[in-house]
């Protein structure tokens, strides 16, 4: 079985995978990843079935397309390509997997002032910014998630 990567850490295929969709100008091949508890619902509503290798799952449905997925953090999580939600997923489910969706670390500020150009965001003064040592550990302003109830 393939080494588990730490949180941020991007190896080489990742991070080629991220070079071709810059080079192509294809974001719909970037990976998102969700809860595999997402997969629950789906498997009992419409009958459908799961298969998998040690990192890589497949969900079968009748009369849908197959729906290919990576697994990863112990099969906690599963990803998928943005082009495989928007072209694969009914849009009667979207609002299931994204009730699932893991965002990774990010500004909530930064995506609020790009969806709504124009608009003011308090953020605190305008300063500057003397970068962290390299050993210091990633911060973002995301809260941090409840613990799971385990």
């Amino acid at each position: 079985m393939p080494p588990q990567l730490a949180l941020g850490e991007a190896d080489a295929v990742y991070r080629r995978a991220l070079a071709r969709a810059l080079e192509s100008g294809d974001a719909g091949a970037l990976p998102i990843f969700f809860r595999a508890q997402v997969l629950i619902a789906l498997l009992q509503r419409q009958g459908a079935k799961l298969l998998r290798t040690d990192t890589i799952g497949r969900l079968l449905a009748p009369g849908k397309p197959t729906l290919d997925f990576g697994l990863v953090d112990q099969d906690r999580l599963l990803h998928l390509r943005f082009r495989d939600l928007a072209e694969l997923v009914p849009e009667r489910d979207r609002e299931h997997w994204l009730a699932h969706l893991v965002a990774p670390p990010h500004s909530r500020v930064l995506l609020q002032m790009q969806a709504h150009p124009g608009s003011c965001h308090d953020d605190g003064p305008i300063r500057e910014w003397a970068l962290p040592p390299t050993d210091a550990p990633p911060h973002t302003d995301t809260p941090p998630r409840p613990a799971s109830p385990n």
